[in-house]
């Protein structure tokens, strides 16, 4: 008998995965990877663009998000292919979160991070001036933002991203750079991020930069200098610099890799996965006292460990996982009728009838919950 419940069990659990894919491979008339907003800024005198591109699920929920804000955002390629890997990496290693490209063109092009003659930053300054105190406000306004930041740039904007770091670290979490042209001028960007460490002994903040084996001179040249002077950093200071082998001038992991940086808690390893749900959940309370927001396993994780407790006839425990998922995310049918099966397959036949029902009551035409309550009720 157990052995046929099991392999009905894995015929559904084939069956949901099959279902799950044929619905993320549904065609659509029109893709769309964001929205153009325009404001008018006072700071930098004319009209500034940018994309938006919202987590799944936004508009149906009253969730407040991270905000990622990269530069270059009228690179379309670029901004699709951040959109992608936020897309991607939120289906189970990092929070979700609004992903916000900055279009540095016309009055946004003046974001210059190098001094001049007489040692001043003219644009990068007024940039820093125009993200505080106009596009940072605009996007709280418009978004439910819950406060975390995170700034990314590459190449020449990988320059102005550290400049920020280093003279304005009150606006942002955390950093990504690619490639930042230091050999442009590497006495003033050492020498700043060397008095930077000593001025801020209680910083805490997150910088991850990448670049490539074959990259260009003026950021192979100083890069390991300035990795040296960053191992003077306060311990608050979680930093990384990336060397990306078989790769030129910008990297096209960067994001993705210094997301998985920043967020590597998140991540359910094998050894994670072996915790309890008591433990699971005293591990993202730390992580979110950490990220001063609400951060929690992602959901398909949650249910692909509960598949695999129930293949491996570990039942109870396997309904405990289902039930913290379902806590954690109540609107799917899917998750109410893999729970009634696990009762079902117990022997605790209300339970599985109420969850049956609870499916049912998200999607009335859940077919599935309907033939399995039919077969019940025989």
């Amino acid at each position: 008998m157990l052995c046929s419940q099991a392999f009905i069990m894995q015929k559904f659990n084939l069956l949901l995965i099959t279902c799950l894919i044929q619905i993320g491979l549904s065609a659509q008339e029109n893709l769309t990877i964001g929205k153009v907003k325009k404001f008018e800024s006072m700071t930098l005198g004319g009209e500034v663009t940018y994309l938006e591109h919202l987590p799944d699920g936004y508009e149906k929920s009253d969730k407040t998000y991270p905000v990622l804000f990269t530069l270059n955002g009228q690179i379309i390629s670029r901004f699709a292919s951040d959109a992608s890997t936020l897309d991607n990496l939120s289906n189970d290693r990092i929070p979700d979160m609004i992903l916000i490209g900055i279009y540095n063109t016309g009055v946004a092009g003046n974001y210059w991070s190098c001094p001049n003659d007489s040692g001043f930053v003219q644009d990068g300054k007024s940039f820093c001036t125009f993200l505080k105190e106009e596009l940072i406000p605009e996007i709280n306004k418009n978004y439910r933002t819950n406060g975390y930041r995170i700034l990314s740039g590459q190449s020449n904007t990988g320059l102005y991203v550290m400049y920020n770091f280093l003279f304005y670290p009150d606006l942002f979490n955390a950093y990504v750079v690619a490639s930042p042209m230091f050999g442009w001028y590497p006495d003033f960007f050492l020498n700043k991020t060397k008095s930077f460490l000593k001025e801020n002994p209680e910083i805490s903040r997150k910088l991850y930069i990448s670049y490539g084996d074959l990259d260009y001179v003026q950021v192979l040249t100083p890069i390991n200098e300035f990795k040296e002077a960053l191992k003077q950093s306060p311990k608050d200071l979680i930093w990384k610099v990336d060397l990306i082998e078989n790769t030129s001038h910008v990297p096209f992991v960067t994001l993705n890799n210094g997301l998985l940086f920043f967020f590597s808690g998140c991540t359910m390893t094998a050894e994670r996965k072996k915790l309890s749900v008591s433990e699971i959940k005293s591990h993202f309370a730390t992580l979110s006292k950490e990220y001063g927001f609400t951060v929690n396993p992602r959901a398909s994780v949650l249910f692909d460990m509960t598949i695999d407790l129930g293949d491996e006839q570990k039942t109870d425990q396997a309904i405990d996982m289902n039930k913290y998922l379902i806590s954690l995310y109540p609107d799917s049918e899917f998750y109410f009728f893999y729970l009634g099966k696990l009762y079902q397959k117990k022997g605790e036949v209300e339970l599985a009838k109420a969850n049956y029902n609870e499916a049912l009551k998200i999607n009335p035409e859940y077919t599935p919950a309907k033939v399995a309550l039919n077969e019940m009720n025989k």
